[in-house]
C-alpha cells in the first residue's frame, strides 16, 4: 500500500491555508515525520490568527473550517487515491499555488517591469 509522502502532506496543507500576504503559508505550519506517523502542527504562536480563520469570528466566517473541512478532506481523499493505486489529482492544488504566485508577482510590480522593458 502506497502512502502519502511528507511532501504531499505539505503541499496539501499549504494549498488549503487561507492566503492574504502569504505569511500563514510560509510560517503557519510545522511538519514532522517519524517511522510511524506524520504530524502537522499549526503554529499559533507565530501566526495567532490561524485560530480566528478556523473558528470564524462575529465579523467573518469566510475561512471557517479550512482545517477541519477542506484540509482534512483533501488529505483523506489523496490518501484514498494512493491506497487504491489511483492517480492523485494534484492539478487543483497546483493551480491554487500557481495563482497565488502570479498574484504575488503582480502585486510586487512584475507587470510594470515587463511593460517598461518594451
Amino acid at each position: 500500500m502506497r502512502q502519502l509522502s511528507l511532501n504531499d502532506v505539505r503541499q496539501i496543507v499549504t494549498a488549503n491555508m487561507p492566503y492574504d500576504t502569504g505569511f500563514m503559508s510560509l510560517a503557519g505550519a510545522k511538519f514532522f515525520e517519524t517511522n510511524t506517523y506524520m504530524l502537522v502542527k499549526y503554529d499559533t504562536d507565530r501566526v495567532p490568527y490561524i485560530i480566528y480563520n478556523e473558528e470564524g469570528t462575529i465579523y467573518t466566517e469566510v475561512n471557517k473550517g479550512f482545517i477541519r473541512q477542506k484540509t482534512v478532506g483533501d488529505l483523506m481523499r489523496h490518501a484514498n487515491y494512493k491506497q487504491h493505486g489511483m492517480q492523485v489529482p494534484f492539478n487543483s492544488l497546483d493551480d491554487r499555488v500557481k495563482r497565488r504566485a502570479s498574484t504575488d508577482m503582480i502585486s510586487a510590480g512584475a507587470l510594470e517591469k515587463i511593460k517598461g522593458e518594451r
